[in-house]
């Protein structure tokens, strides 16, 4: 009896720690309080220090023309069409072709969509059927010996599972 008692202590004691624990933990989780303010991102126009200047410098020659900067223009998801250069576009779709890396990216990318026609299979009913037939002739036993065989006789069995 007496170990019952100092079991039954110990638990409580127990409870009581697992709780006080919660409580804690609960408090320092709310220790930002309602009136926190978020800390507001820096003032930034771009990634140099100092703005850009609007040209480039220009040199004597071929393609050393001055260039014009644009900042916040869209730029194409094929930017190397826009120096129009055949042999450029050449070289980066055969390099795009023969990328193995990209080929594995796209490779699990449609692993993926598979997967998820996959578990999106689990939405719909699953429905199963099935037939199985047999087909059997039996001895006739008289007093324990065999006596004569049987007509035949055939056995069907039809299922269907819906879940």
């Amino acid at each position: 009896m007496r170990y019952v008692s100092t079991r039954c202590t110990n638990m409580s004691g127990r409870y009581f720690e697992v709780a006080c624990f919660l409580i804690v933990s609960m408090a320092v989780g709310c220790a930002a309080g309602p009136n926190f303010h978020p800390v507001a991102a820096p003032a930034v126009s771009g990634y140099a220090p100092e703005p850009l200047p609007p040209h480039t410098a220009s040199a004597d020659v071929i393609g050393g023309a001055l260039q014009t900067l644009r900042p916040g223009a869209d730029i194409p998801g094929q930017w190397w069409t826009l120096f129009h250069s055949p042999q450029l576009n050449r070289l980066i779709e055969q390099a795009l072709r023969a990328n193995p890396d990209l080929q594995a990216a796209q490779a699990a990318l449609r692993e993926a969509d598979e997967n998820v026609s996959v578990q999106e299979s689990y939405f719909y009913p699953t429905i199963v059927a099935g037939v199985s037939g047999l087909r059997e002739r039996r001895l006739t036993y008289t007093q324990g010996t065999p006596n004569r065989i049987a007509s035949p006789y055939t056995l069907l069995n039809v299922g269907a599972n819906v879940s």
